[in-house]
């Protein structure tokens, strides 16, 4: 079971004891990028704006906004709508994906995530998550996987502007004592992408979230990850030659 087979609370987790080998910083996504929520945020969408009475939209428009947080999203999705119509669906969504989420036997993370998350710890890479999730359901989620220990730093949407702003970036390597060169962003939406550029770090776009990867590029990915092991190999091979550039793990 992900997130489950190797942490024993009487134990340390299998990467404690490696040396530190860089001061590269991992900030990861985390729907479209570790979670395939994509289907469990559409259908929830789609029934708060009809439980507020109102037409819901297509799933391809949702899928569109994901990425940003919950009231930028309802926002997008009901520009046509009054700040107050616009409240009751937020509202209406946020009871209906709690009470979905709470009752998941587990989170549908993508295939080779977690072994990926690992091999990266296990090299001594510092990982964190910046995300629109709500601390209410990324909590759960790092529960319900055990995944706490994985992450120096978690930014998410109550304490931080929405993507595209950089704020959560800048927040995140500020808590991970590191520096804006020493930092790169995993993600899956064009978001992801302004918001590594907002913040001047690098970026990496994966193929399997909700956006194309010629959107990824086209809004300054230096690379698409085809998969979860493609994804670990540029992450290690991007440690390697900035400690190989600088004869140390790059400073700003």
């Amino acid at each position: 079971m992900p997130g489950r087979h190797w942490l024993n609370p009487t134990e340390p987790p299998p990467f404690a004891s490696a040396a530190c080998a860089c001061d590269l910083l991992v900030l990861f996504d985390v729907d479209g990028t570790l979670l395939d929520g994509g289907r469990l945020i559409s259908d929830t969408m789609v029934q708060a704006f009809l439980g507020a009475g109102e037409a819901p939209p297509g799933s391809a428009q949702i899928q569109d906004v994901i990425g940003l947080s919950l009231p930028e999203m309802v926002s997008a999705l009901a520009t046509h709508l009054s700040q107050g119509r616009r409240d009751k669906i937020l509202a209406g969504y946020r009871l209906r994906y709690f009470d979905a989420v709470e009752r998941e036997a587990e989170p549908p993370i993508f295939p080779g995530a977690e072994t990926a998350l690992l091999a990266l710890r296990r090299a001594g890479i510092g990982l964190g998550l910046t995300t629109g999730k709500s601390r209410r359901s990324l909590t759960h989620m790092l529960d319900a996987l055990q995944w706490h220990r994985l992450f120096r730093t978690v930014q998410c949407a109550d304490d931080n502007p929405s993507k595209p702003d950089g704020t959560m970036v800048w927040k995140a390597f500020f808590d991970a004592d590191r520096k804006a060169r020493q930092t790169v962003l995993v993600g899956d939406t064009r978001y992801d992408m302004q918001m590594a550029r907002n913040a001047g770090i690098r970026a990496i776009g994966v193929s399997w979230g909700y956006n194309a990867p010629d959107e990824l590029l086209a809004e300054g990915a230096l690379v698409i990850a085809e998969d979860f092991d493609h994804l670990t190999e540029v992450l290690l091979d991007l440690s390697a030659s900035d400690t190989t550039r600088t004869g140390r793990p790059v400073e700003a």
